[in-house]
Order: structure tokens, then sequence, then C-alpha cells
């Protein structure tokens, strides 16, 4: 077997790219007081509606243990509530606050600046195409993470 250069390969371009930019992301969200966990959280809740805790995790990429820790960072702060699953009463789910959805807004705008800056190398009518391909990449490893199905 021969060995490649890493930098040739894929999971090691998208581990370097994922945390370079995730340490924007924390300088962005650090003076909200938001992790990438619980900006995550908010706008995915603010999309889809009340979630149980299982699936937000599954739709923001993260495991079970880190969106407890992060759900309940955000109640503390009334930024989420919990409430029983109408139909199903073993399931607790986790619905944003108008106060939540808020600070997704502000979260929003304080990550728009890493996004120009990552897709800077690239010309506009190219960006849309480097979107679509990530997503695509995001699809075929975790679709979860795209939201609903229906949404797709």
């Amino acid at each position: 077997m021969e060995l490649y250069d890493p930098s040739g390969r894929i999971g090691y371009l998208l581990w370097q790219l994922s945390h370079a930019y995730a340490q924007r992301l924390e300088q962005a969200l650090r003076p909200l007081g938001l992790t990438q966990a619980q900006y995550s959280a908010l706008v995915r809740l603010s999309l889809d509606g009340a979630l149980s805790g299982a699936e937000l995790a599954r739709r923001c990429g993260v495991t079970a243990q880190s969106m407890g820790t992060a759900v309940q960072h955000l109640l503390e702060r009334d930024l989420v509530e919990r409430h029983p699953h109408p139909t199903h009463r073993k399931i607790i789910e986790i619905s944003v606050t108008p106060s939540g959805e808020a600070l997704a807004l502000s979260g929003e705008r304080a990550v728009d600046p890493c996004e120009r800056e990552a897709l800077e190398p690239f010309r506009p009518e190219e960006r849309e195409e480097v979107r679509a391909h990530l997503q695509r990449m995001l699809g075929a490893l975790n679709p979860q993470a795209l939201g609903p199905v229906g949404d797709r």
C-alpha cells in the first residue's frame, strides 16, 4: 500500500475546513454567549418547530449528550422550553421561545461574515454550486442535518 498526501483526500480537507470554519463561528458567536451547538439548536427549532432532543441532535449533527448540554444552557436562559409531545407521552419536545428566535436571528447576522469569508475565493456564479455540492455530500452522509424530509 502506498501513502498519499492527505491534502488530496476529501476527509482530510473537510476536517481541516470544518475546524477552520468552526473557529471563526465560535469567535462570531461568543459575544452572543452562544456555542455552535446552541446556535444550531436555536436555528433548527426556529425553522423546524418543536423537536425531541434526539431528533434535534441528529439534525444539528452532534451527539445527544452534547445537545443535552446545549439545551440545558438554553433552558437556563429561557431561550427554549420543554413540554410533553402532544401524542407520545414519553417524548419531551423542545421548542424555541420568542427570545430564542430573536437570538437565532442575531446569530445569523453574526455568522454572515464567516460565510462571506469562506466563499470569498469563488466567483459569484460558483458560490451556489459550492453550496449545492456541499449539501449533496451532507445529504449522503447525514441527510437529517438538511432538515425534515419534506423540505428536501
